[in-house]
């Protein structure tokens, strides 16, 4: 049996989800590690940074953001950041 080696960023990015109707929508970064020190928990957080930023320039505000804590042996929690279309932006129909 081979043993695979996975970048925590390449699996960050297959982690972090967003799903939108064009007008609203939200970024769910699951299984963020409690442990400060851990590599999938700092890619997980520069993943989630990177996609509000792309929310930004697309003239997406974030109006709510959640915190879910998960019990359990992997001992972590997930985050729910919900956006939704600035005020005053057109979007084409």
């Amino acid at each position: 049996m081979r043993l695979m080696h996975w970048n925590p960023r390449e699996r960050a990015a297959g982690l972090v989800s967003v799903t939108t109707d064009g007008w609203r929508g939200e970024i769910v970064t699951p299984l963020i590690p409690r442990d400060p020190t851990s590599p999938l928990r700092s890619a997980l957080l520069n993943e989630r940074a990177e996609r509000l930023g792309e929310l930004r320039i697309l003239d997406f505000r974030v109006y709510d953001t959640v915190r879910v804590e998960e019990n359990g042996p992997g001992d972590s929690y997930r985050i729910i950041d919900r956006f939704k279309i600035a005020i005053g932006v057109e979007r084409p129909a």
